[in-house]
């Protein structure tokens, strides 16, 4: 995992803080590399605000945060302005090496002025990932967790082969695994096709390997079943990750693949709401309490899942022209859709996600971009928004892009929150993430790998089709 480069001179501050000493008789204080004063400190644990006060930053780590105004030297000071500071944000469920190592070169510098420090590449070409890797300490993006080719047991008709590991019956799962982790894979994505005996031996290969296994549910398991077998994440809020609620959800899944491609005449919203009503919800909030209790967090991808045809009509014309046809095919599925038809189908997605959060799973925000409308970057802040939309609390939705990303993928002790001894991933948003998710589209500063950006900065890197 990249740790990044520090900006600051090499003469070091503790020297000029020696030298300072000697010149004044109280305390000097904390020592620092950055000071960034005049913020409000956000607890993604608690939602507690700590108001006014200075974070520190020494090499790439938090030293302390004090108040505003307290004795501490620093190489460097920043005005905060009032703004908000949280950690970076993780997209937890992208697609940046989805075409290839040079798309992903230029796309991955974009991503901090959205305030993204941290992405999970859910899927490339082995190609697309060790190209990417060789050049990646050149570039100042974001940090890239990868997956490198997808792991699949059948074949489907869809799907980039270049990007997918097609796993024989008798194959070696050990072989398997040490192959993707000579790649440079930092953990494996199940994709399709595994029941539960070559699960098991998959997880097992993984567990041996070091490396976690996260994905899409698989048939023939109840989704806690999977989550024991070692299963860490689960990607999109789709009829198989309802598996073990009293329907089959591949009879759900097949009538969504028929609306979306083969004009069978149904509608997704019909579908969705349909599948919401014929759960067994207490079965449902019962089996998620358990893949709780093993450890599963989901990553519910909203953006590519649950967003609101009405937003997507907005869209289309932001995207590139290679992007508009996956996104009308992402529109095919709801056929002419009445605003009624539109309610109907978002209440049935967000009844979906409280049996999720009642149970307290833990949820990450994953854009799935550039699947169907998405964009690496700006899709990120309406992911935000989508959940919030969809229930979730205010501190839930900060908690889905910080805290629970961190704790789930293995880095709770070092991301997460803005907290001395942690590394400085450090966002300032304008506006206060607690009164809404409206403060996301915009951040005002960020540090990360070692190097501050102000506003203006952030302004610059950004996307001008995002605004």
């Amino acid at each position: 995992m990249r740790t990044g480069r520090s900006m600051w001179p090499t003469a070091g501050p503790l020297l000029v803080a020696l030298a300072l000493v000697g010149c004044a008789s109280a305390p000097p204080g904390p020592v620092a590399d950055l000071a960034i004063d005049n913020v409000n400190v956000i607890d993604t644990r608690t939602g507690a605000v700590a108001a006014s006060r200075t974070i520190l930053i020494a090499g790439e780590r938090i030293e302390a945060v004090v108040p505003a105004g307290s004795r501490s030297l620093a190489t460097r000071r920043v005005d905060g302005k009032g703004a908000w500071a949280i950690p970076g944000l993780w997209d937890a469920h992208l697609h940046l090496l989805q075409d290839d190592a040079g798309s992903a070169l230029r796309t991955a510098p974009t991503l901090p002025g959205y305030g993204i420090t941290h992405v999970r590449d859910m899927g490339s070409s082995a190609s697309a990932l060790t190209a990417y890797r060789d050049a990646e300490d050149g570039i100042e993006g974001p940090v890239v967790l990868a997956s490198g080719p997808t792991f699949w047991a059948i074949e489907l008709p869809y799907g980039d082969r270049s990007q997918q590991r097609l796993v024989a019956p008798d194959a070696d799962m050990d072989a398997e695994v040490g192959q993707a982790a000579a790649l440079g894979a930092d953990f494996i994505k199940v994709y399709a096709g595994f029941g539960p005996e070559r699960l098991e031996a998959l997880t097992n290969a993984a567990r041996r390997s070091g490396l976690p296994l996260a994905g899409h549910a698989q048939p023939g398991l109840d989704l806690d079943a999977q989550a024991r077998l070692g299963l860490s994440t689960i990607e999109h809020l789709e009829t198989s990750t309802f598996t073990g609620c009293g329907v089959d959800p591949d009879v759900y899944f097949d009538r969504i693949i028929a609306a979306r491609f083969s004009g069978s005449g149904e509608t997704i919203p019909d579908i969705t709401a349909d599948f919401a009503a014929d759960l067994d919800r207490p079965a449902c909030v019962a089996m998620f309490e358990r893949a709780a209790a093993a450890g599963l967090a989901i990553t519910p991808t909203l953006e590519a899942t649950l967003l609101p045809p009405s937003l997507v009509r907005g869209l289309a014309g932001t995207l590139p022209p290679d992007q508009r046809e996956s996104c009308d095919v992402y529109l095919r599925g709801f056929g002419d859709l009445t605003p009624t038809s539109e309610t109907r189908y978002l209440a049935a997605g967000a009844a979906l996600l409280a049996m999720i959060r009642e149970a307290g799973v833990p949820l990450l925000a994953g854009t799935d971009a550039p699947a169907f409308c998405g964009t690496p970057g700006p899709s990120l802040a309406r992911e935000l928004r989508l959940l919030g939309e969809a229930g979730l609390t205010p501190l839930e939705v900060l908690q889905s892009a910080t805290l629970n990303p961190a704790r789930a993928l293995g880095f709770g002790d070092r991301l997460g929150a803005i907290a001395p001894g942690r590394e400085a991933h450090v966002l300032l948003l304008g506006g206060n993430p607690l009164d809404g998710p409206a403060a996301y589209a915009r951040p005002v500063g960020l540090f990360t790998q070692g190097r501050w950006r102000d506003e203006g900065d952030l302004d610059r890197l950004r996307l001008p089709s995002s605004d």
